[in-house]
Parts: C-alpha cells; structure tokens; sequence
C-alpha cells in the first residue's frame, strides 16, 4: 500500500537493549531529526520499544508521553493508579510521571511519543491517533507508523503522508497516525 514517502525504515535503525534488561527500542525519529521534520513543532522523539517482561519505565521529565501498545494488551501503574491499556489503544501521561509496566500476559511492542512540554496547558503536538482511539481521523499534516506490513512497507516504518492518505491508511485500521498539524 503506497500512503506516503519513507521517513524511517525500522529494520534499519539500531535496536539498543534498555538498562533493565526488560527490552529494547528502535528510534524511529529522534528530538534532532524531529527539528528537521517539523521546524516550528516542540521537539519529540518516536520510538517502537520490545516489550519483553513487566518493569518500570525510565522517567522522563518535562515531557508529555504517549504510548500505544501493538499485539497485546498491557497494565501499567501511573503514579500508582492501575491503567489497563487496549493493545492498539493511546495511553497518554506525564513524562516525570512514576510508570510500570506491572502485567504483560504476552510479550508485545509499543510504539512510543515523547514530546517537549511547552508551558501551555492542552498536551502538544505532534499527537499519536489509533484507529481504535474513538475519535475521527485526523485532517492535517501527518505521518504514518505500519502496526503491520502492507506490500513494501514493513512492520513500524514511519511515512510521511498527505490527508488524502491518512484517511486511507485510518480506514485501514493497520495504522498508528502522528498528527502534525
């Protein structure tokens, strides 16, 4: 399915296994890279982690996180409040918040957002969008993460798309979105 034009073939980034020893993270767009993709924009960082066993996430302040589990549902705790999250379904919470992934009944992936906190009240841009959000597809600039392969494109590729595009790939349903504007 042709949507867009490649940013980021995730095969070919590097996987780095976390401290913990619970996984690991490919970087699909770094806080640099985002700079240079959307000037204007906080910067933020995309990445597709390997859940492996349950464990605390790194702390990240100053930030705002989105995470969507893909192939499995998850529970973390967030700042100590049990959160059941829906595999294909947008977790959104504090940077500096205390997160443990505390059940994890199948190894999964997620894919992951962290954007720059600006000082404004409503969480920045970009936004993570999933077909199983509850809320319509996003017009707008956006780029789009395969949750599945589909032709050439691989499994976590990131692509550039146009609206036209984005609505296909949202009736897809095989698409993670990251709205830009």
């Amino acid at each position: 399915m042709g949507i867009g034009t490649l940013i980021a073939r995730h095969r070919d980034r590097p996987s780095v296994r976390w401290a913990n020893g619970a996984g690991t993270t490919v970087e699909l767009v770094s806080p640099q890279e985002s700079a240079i993709l959307t000037p204007g924009l906080p910067r933020w960082r995309l990445s597709v982690a390997s859940l492996e066993r349950a464990a605390p996430f790194s702390p990240l302040p100053g930030r705002h996180r989105r995470f969507l589990p893909v192939g499995g549902d998850v529970v973390l705790t967030v700042d100590g409040m049990r959160t059941p999250v829906q595999a294909g379904t947008v977790c959104e919470f504090d940077g500096g918040a205390t997160v443990d992934l505390v059940d994890l009944p199948t190894p999964c992936h997620a894919v992951n957002l962290m954007v720059e906190r600006t000082g404004e009240p409503a969480p920045p841009l970009p936004r993570l969008w999933s077909p199983t959000s509850g809320s319509p597809a996003p017009a707008g600039e956006t780029l789009a993460v395969a949750l599945e392969p589909a032709g050439d494109v691989g499994p976590f590729d990131l692509l550039r798309c146009s609206e036209a595009d984005a609505w296909t790939a949202a009736r897809a349903g095989t698409w993670a979105l990251l709205v830009l504007s």
